[in-house]
């Protein structure tokens, strides 16, 4: 099982290795990520990680801005001098959160609960007494915790209308007509969130399935997708996509 350590204090990098080597379960241990950026780095690279254990600040800024990289189903621990960030931790798969000096216990019980959830994902499904394909649980992203005037909010995914990328920065639409930025590109928001719900439909917009009203042929074989309400942006779908949006749309 390969584990994943943000931490740019060496001493608190070892002490935290010392103690998942005392636990006797042999961990391929990686680490220590020391910055958001090695972070981006390391996940885009490599996509074997099974738990991350991130100190939330780095030397050049926070680790969220690297873990929006990590697939959205890792468990994540996190380990913290403050309090301060644990509303913003709710936006990952987070599983703990844990205040420094961490101790050996509060550790263990952290790692506990990352092995049941990675053995309730791998084990099969039972139906009827009847053994099927392994099931699939993996964790979808189920809410955003983005910046407001008074400090930050959570945006359930059932309020967006859609989500759209717009001068390389990326917002939820709202279905008040609001907007918020998120700080990730398309590409990231689009693999952290259920495929049977949202789809990212062209280089520009994710919608959600539960918005769409329907496709209009075009005349160059590219389709309308519309979306319900009055203030739906004008989503061209190519030709090349077209069939694999219909079939998304129609499942």
């Amino acid at each position: 099982m390969k584990i994943l350590i943000f931490e740019d204090e060496i001493y608190n990098y070892h002490q935290l290795r010392h103690m998942l080597e005392e636990m006797g379960m042999g961990y391929d241990i990686v680490g220590p990520i020391t910055s958001v950026e090695a972070g981006r780095e390391y996940l885009s690279l490599h996509h074997d990680t099974d738990i991350i254990i991130a100190d939330i600040q780095l030397s050049d800024g926070l680790c969220f801005d690297a873990l929006v990289y990590a697939s959205a189903d890792i468990p994540v621990i996190f380990v913290t001098s403050s309090a301060e960030h644990a509303f913003q931790a709710f936006g990952f798969y987070s599983l703990s959160y844990l205040l420094k000096p961490v101790s050996e216990g509060s550790l263990a019980v952290a790692m506990r609960k990352a092995h049941r959830l990675i053995a309730a994902r791998e084990r099969p499904a039972v139906m009827d007494g009847t053994h099927l394909e392994p099931s699939r649980q993996t964790a979808y992203r189920e809410r955003f915790v983005v910046k407001s005037f008074n400090g930050e909010r959570i945006v359930s995914l059932s309020t967006i209308q859609y989500i759209v990328s717009e001068r390389k920065s990326t917002y939820l639409v709202l279905l008040d007509g609001t907007s918020c930025p998120v700080d990730m590109s398309l590409d990231a928001v689009s693999m952290q969130l259920d495929p049977l719900k949202f789809m990212k439909v062209n280089r520009k917009y994710v919608v959600p399935i539960e918005q769409v009203s329907g496709m209009e042929r075009l005349v160059n074989g590219k389709e309308l997708l519309r979306l319900k309400g009055s203030q739906s942006p004008e989503i061209i779908v190519s030709r090349t996509r077209k069939a694999q949006v219909r079939k998304w749309i129609n499942r």
